[in-house]
């Protein structure tokens, strides 16, 4: 049963939405084109005081995430923030029993057969299965009022376990908000009440799997990738067409819409390793290529396809698409990530895979320069564009210009528990680091002190900023925070 809260909170004659507060919206998974990249909006700042950038607001609401409650994105439509978090509770005080079967990473794999890792690993997941019974799950969509933080509404209905919390960004269309829930579950929101307009239970077999797809919305039919794709008619929640092909390996990539020029078509990266350009009123296949793309979404620039793969082999590559055929144009092979997106600026792609930061050429896919990033495994958080600068997301916030000169960082923002944005020397500042360091045993005590106030704090790892008229939002460990970065606020 959906349990339906509201928050009471002052709204004007105007309505917050019939005269939006902000001039350009990032309403759904990277932004209102899909592509990471925002709309015109003004300039932003190159640096930050000296004494750091506090945020406008935090949401006053607790909203919990990664492993009790996601790593949805946050996306910002008409004067709101929507956040969606799949919720765990736990039931009871008493502890939970040791794990006999604890995740494996490879290097303790070693000596295993494939066998014997399959039975291990066939293990591992029933234990989780039984362990999840000690908790409860919801799922929670947050509207918050884009200028305070304050909850206007949230949508909480009781959800299942999934072995990884179900985190697919909502998507804000015309009036209605679109996620996919665990258990298969397609979901239609009213972004103005919160109150539930169709919910509807996808084919297929379930019992703790995760999909992480958000739906893109074009021409009245909601898309979705759970398993496999699904299009939905967006007013009823009708399924219309899925896809004939129906792999076993799971799929978390986002489907995203072409504007061609004979009508708007769907991508998507499918079953493994292959993209395919679909009709999204019959879902008919217009064409499908090897692409070895991975979980990343794809990436649409006029007519070239940008996929992105979990390993260099299979890395960056460009085609040249028409609604009819596809062609490969070229391949990156110096970078790779399980799921981060890259974005194109001004003809330039940038991308990020493990620690490389790289900028690439769109025509010839020749590197113009690459970075190494002094972060530890970043993986799966997407980069995003605005104001001819990118930003990035992991143990802080990167911000550099989108040149092909050289690579330029402008900001390079850590972030402490009451979300102050700073430089690390002005955090070494406040929290006297050089002073400690000088003293006995100095290092251990300076590292102590810089992990508690400043290295466990800031964006979330694996989610990915929404920045709309020079703000940008990002989801903290139980919170959303929005920083003011107009180089004129």
């Amino acid at each position: 049963m959906t349990r339906f809260a509201t928050v009471t909170v002052a709204l004007t004659a105007c309505g917050l939405f019939s005269a939006s507060t902000i001039a350009a919206d990032w309403n759904q998974w990277r932004g209102p084109n899909r592509d990471g990249v925002a709309a015109d909006g003004p300039a932003l700042r190159t640096s930050l005081p000296a004494d750091g950038l506090r945020p406008l607001w935090i949401s006053k609401e607790n909203i919990p995430s990664a492993r009790d409650g996601g790593w949805a994105s946050p996306v910002v439509s008409a004067g709101r923030v929507y956040i969606f978090s799949h919720r765990r509770i736990k039931l009871g005080e008493g502890e939970l029993p040791q794990r006999k079967f604890p995740y494996l990473p490879p290097e303790k794999r070693v000596g295993m057969t494939p066998a014997e890792y399959e039975e291990y690993e066939r293990n591992r997941r029933e234990e989780d299965y039984q362990r999840a019974k000690q908790y409860k799950f919801d799922e929670v969509v947050y509207c918050l009022d884009v200028n305070s933080g304050e909850t206007i509404w949230k949508n909480e209905c009781a959800s299942v376990y999934t072995r990884w919390p179900q985190s697919g960004s909502p998507a804000v269309i015309n009036g209605r908000i679109y996620v996919l829930g665990a258990a298969r579950n397609a979901r239609c929101l009213d972004a103005r009440t919160g109150g539930d307009l169709w919910v509807t239970k996808l084919p297929g077999e379930f019992k703790d799997e995760y999909l992480q797809s958000s739906i893109a919305v074009v021409d009245g039919v909601a898309v979705v990738m759970c398993g496999w794709l699904f299009g939905l008619d967006a007013e009823s929640g009708k399924i219309i067409w899925e896809s004939e092909s129906k792999p076993q390996k799971q799929m978390h990539t986002s489907p995203v819409v072409w504007r061609s020029d004979s009508g708007p078509l769907v991508i998507a990266n499918v079953d493994g390793g292959n993209t395919v350009c679909v009709e999204p009123h019959t879902g008919r296949e217009r064409w499908r290529v090897r692409t070895h793309a991975g979980h990343s979404t794809p990436v649409v620039v006029g007519e070239r396809l940008l996929t992105y793969g979990s390993s260099r082999k299979n890395g960056l590559r460009c085609y040249a698409i028409t609604p009819d055929g596809v062609e490969e144009l070229w391949v990156y092979q110096k970078s790779a990530d399980s799921g981060s997106s890259p974005v194109v600026v001004d003809g330039h792609v940038y991308v990020q895979g493990e620690r490389r930061l790289a900028c690439v050429s769109l025509e010839t896919g020749k590197a113009e320069w690459m970075a190494m990033l002094d972060l530890a495994k970043p993986r799966y958080a997407s980069l995003a564009a605005a104001d001819g600068k990118v930003f990035y997301a992991w143990e802080g916030l990167l911000c550099f210009a989108a040149t092909s000169k050289s690579f330029q960082p402008l900001l390079n923002a850590k972030f402490n528990e009451a979300c102050l944005m700073a430089e690390e020397k002005a955090f070494r500042r406040i929290l006297k680091i050089d002073e400690i360091e000088s003293s006995p045993d100095g290092l251990a005590k300076a590292e102590r002190v810089w992990q508690n106030a400043v290295g466990k704090h800031g964006p979330l790892r694996c989610a990915s900023p929404a920045i709309a008229d020079g703000r940008i939002f990002l989801r903290m460990k139980n919170s959303v925070a929005c920083y003011d970065l107009r180089k004129s606020p």
